[in-house]
């Protein structure tokens, strides 16, 4: 594959704007704060306390801030007005390419690297890559036709992964509103039920203390809260760390080990990040930062208690937590947390909903993986 520099096809020329001097002038602003919304930000001059440089519509912007998180945004020119981007911008303009084309290459791991090899400053959020280095970084070099048809297939696979992650929120929807339905709001105390202590039906339990000595390149998977809130989302653990099988027979035991129906949960559970164990394959866990709850059986069913305790986490969390920079549960917490207690069989019955519901969600999770699998194997065959 054929390559030229980012210098050598952009046509890009810097032109700021100080919007401060027409106050009652609207602008169509392009600020990383709002890559994550997909849309710009409409402001008053006013409103921008800053310089701006210019942009129209298919230029690509590339951000230089901490170029860890891949930030890749092409204007859209969503409005009749004046398009504006925030500095920390690189903006590439070139009519010889699909904008599109040039964003997918940009988000690629190679480029990524490449972005992140040369930064200044001190690190973390504090990076940025130097513009004039990146001018030098390669961009592949085809024909029109052939970038217009890698862009409609990557673009139609990225709507179909969106697609499947929208009908699997669908269904998520779905069973929190079901369980309200049947139970009520799990933040409210429903009178209707005995309110009981957390520790009355479960046992709260952590684990022994893993050191990093402790790792090893193969072995019994480790799992931190990361993975932890991965599970809980259905997926698979991007990144895990192992103990060995030795280490694991010396520190498992009967009451740090977990069983099928157990959850498990990081104690920092912003998101409701609480996975019901459902393999036999051994793992272990992160002491202090995950806890694992143990429910009584015969009298609480572990997908209703899943999804009781996954919803009050959400609703509640920051008063449910304690800390002084940021809630996290303790173990003396979640005991004493109070908890609804409807009759077992409307539990079952609530438990059958969610089965029925997951089997969907399998059929629609297994599709969407094999979309992604397929999507990275043709990043990797259009751009190396």
């Amino acid at each position: 594959m054929e390559y030229k520099k980012i210098k050598e096809i952009n046509e890009y020329k810097s032109e700021s704007i100080n919007p401060m001097k027409t106050p009652d002038t609207m602008y169509e602003l392009y600020s990383v704060p709002f890559f994550t919304t997909g849309h710009p930000e409409y402001l008053h001059g006013s409103e921008i306390g800053s310089s701006k440089v210019t942009v129209q519509k298919n230029d690509i912007l590339v951000c230089k801030i901490n170029p860890r998180i891949n930030r890749v945004w092409v204007v859209a020119d969503e409005s009749n007005y004046q398009s504006i981007a925030s500095s920390e911008w690189i903006v590439v303009r070139t009519a010889q390419h699909n904008p599109y084309f040039l964003a997918w290459y940009f988000r690629t791991p190679m480029f990524q690297q490449l972005m992140t090899s040369e930064v200044t400053g001190i690190g973390g959020s504090l990076t940025r890559a130097q513009p004039k280095r990146v001018a030098e970084y390669p961009v592949p070099v085809l024909s029109r036709e052939k970038q217009d048809k890698i862009v409609s297939i990557l673009d139609r696979l990225e709507s179909i992964k969106r697609e499947r992650k929208s009908e699997l929120d669908l269904l998520d929807s779905l069973v929190k509103a079901r369980f309200v339905e049947m139970f009520g709001d799990p933040g409210l105390p429903n009178r209707n039920y005995p309110i009981i202590q957390l520790e009355d039906i479960a046992d709260v339990k952590s684990s022994h203390r893993i050191f990093t000595s402790d790792f090893v390149e193969e072995g019994i998977p480790f799992y931190r809260g990361k993975e932890i809130g991965e599970l809980a989302r259905g997926e698979v653990p991007k990144e895990v760390y192992y103990i060995s099988t030795e280490k694991y027979k010396e520190i498992s035991n009967d009451d740090s080990k977990p069983l099928i129906g157990d959850l498990l949960m990081p104690s920092i559970c912003d998101k409701g990040q609480v996975w019901m164990v459902n393999t036999e394959s051994p793992f272990y866990y992160k002491d202090g930062r995950v806890l694992c709850i143990s429910p009584d059986r015969n009298r609480i069913n572990p997908q209703y208690f899943q999804h009781y305790i996954k919803m009050r986490t959400i609703s509640e969390y920051p008063k449910l937590g304690s800390g002084s920079t940021f809630a996290e549960f303790k173990i003396f917490q979640l005991k004493r947390l109070m908890i609804s207690l409807p009759p077992l069989d409307r539990q079952n019955q609530f438990a059958e909903i969610v089965t029925r519901i997951n089997k969907s969600k399998s059929v629609i999770q297994k599709s969407l993986d094999e979309t992604q699998i397929l999507f990275q194997s043709l990043m990797q065959e259009y751009f190396g």
